[in-house]
């Protein structure tokens, strides 16, 4: 009966698909060529290099090597492996989805286990820094500022929920710290290799083109999405029947509106927010929210990429909502302190006043929901 439903519903999305794509071809273009233009201007010029840098590691046992070296933080703060420091190193560096790209490099050269993927995964996921730096402090707000309190607030986030996540696993480890120990390390690993450098870098250059275009794909898939739910209304008749929650909250149509397109694309939903009548500090909090959460999109990718080693994708969905919601509590708390006022650039906000006494009953509900469910998920759910 499951599997008929299922089917059902995919047959139907077919459908009504082809159909909206012959009414709105308009409006399926427009779309299209905006997910190309955004793929081609600031995904494959960061993420492309970055992918090749970080397979190169993998390959030559560099990754062995840095993660030995910052193993006394990694190992005690998230009670993991010590080659779970290159991956937390690189994933903050680079940004998404490079942390499922080493995950998968390193798991399939057996350097961590199954577990260890699905545990790494839950707190090595972020966004590119130049993109929170550059594309959201100097592009949409022209104040540096913003960009560090975001970047700060995702981080931090992650370290949270990682440390959270140290009492789900029996990791022990107790190696010596010995920069020898670790080149000699890196020094075995590439051993297991016997490609010269030219072979190795054409293929890592085959694959990374595969797994560019592979992501492109899925920002086209969702941005069709999006237009069809902005061309059929669906965001304003959801939040008509689903009023009566928004309103214990004091959640207006423009929020929902900026969360709903975020949850499918991320940058999509970031473009809602700036353009909505929000103050400057939610703002900031929203974005943050969005950029943590990642949208669909993001998440796609990252399950496509990992697709050989079958994760769950349910922990990993946890993981995004409790970091979405601590990076959120931490970007509204944090603004007062770094935020500098004079370069900044107001054209793009309005300002309104909102209550404190609300944001604080509401950040306190989601910091305590977020933690119920994160132990919820280190009780219930097995990752094996």
């Amino acid at each position: 009966m499951v599997r008929v439903l299922k089917n059902l519903i995919v047959a139907l999305f077919i459908i009504f698909s082809i159909i909206f794509m012959i009414i709105e071809t308009e409006n399926v273009i427009f779309g299209v060529k905006n997910a190309v233009m955004l793929w081609t201007t600031r995904v494959f010029p960061i993420l492309f290099p970055f992918y090749i840098v970080s397979s190169l590691a993998v390959r030559y046992g560099v990754s062995h090597l840095i993660g030995d070296l910052i193993k006394p933080v990694t190992t005690k703060l998230f009670k993991t492996s010590p080659i779970s420091g290159f991956v937390f190193f690189m994933s903050l560096i680079s940004g998404n989805p490079t942390s499922a790209i080493i995950i998968s490099q390193l798991y399939e050269n057996r350097s961590i286990t199954k577990k260890e993927a699905q545990h790494l995964l839950s707190f090595c996921v972020f966004v590119n820094p130049l993109f929170c730096i550059g594309t959201i402090g100097f592009a949409y707000f022209h104040n540096t500022s913003i960009g560090y309190i975001v970047l700060l607030s995702h981080v931090f986030a992650n370290i949270i929920i990682g440390f959270i996540m140290r009492f789900n696993i029996k990791g022990n480890y107790h190696e010596k710290y010995s920069v020898k120990l670790a080149y000699q390390k890196m020094v075995k690993h590439k051993s297991k290799y016997n490609q010269s450098f030219g072979e190795t870098i054409t293929t890592v250059l085959q694959n990374g083109i595969n797994t560019m275009f592979l992501i492109g794909g899925f920002m086209i898939f969702y941005n069709l999405i999006i237009v069809f739910i902005k061309s059929s209304s669906l965001v304003e008749y959801s939040y008509v029947y689903l009023n009566f929650i928004f309103s214990i909250f004091k959640i207006n149509y423009n929020t929902f509106n900026a969360f709903f397109i975020g949850i499918f694309e991320m940058v999509l939903g970031i473009d809602n927010v700036v353009n909505s009548q929000f103050s400057l500090r939610l703002t900031v909090t929203f974005i943050t929210m969005l950029i943590s959460f990642g949208g669909l999109s993001i998440h796609s990718q990252i399950q496509s990429i990992l697709l050989k080693i079958r994760l769950k994708y349910l922990p990993f969905f946890i993981s995004r909502v409790a970091q979405m919601t601590f990076s959120g509590i931490i970007a509204y708390y944090l603004f007062p302190y770094l935020y500098k006022e004079k370069t900044i650039s107001t054209i793009y906000i309005e300002k309104i006043q909102i209550e404190d006494k609300a944001i604080y009953l509401l950040s306190l509900f989601l910091m305590i929901t977020a933690l119920f469910i994160m132990i919820f998920k280190s009780k219930k759910i097995k990752i094996m």
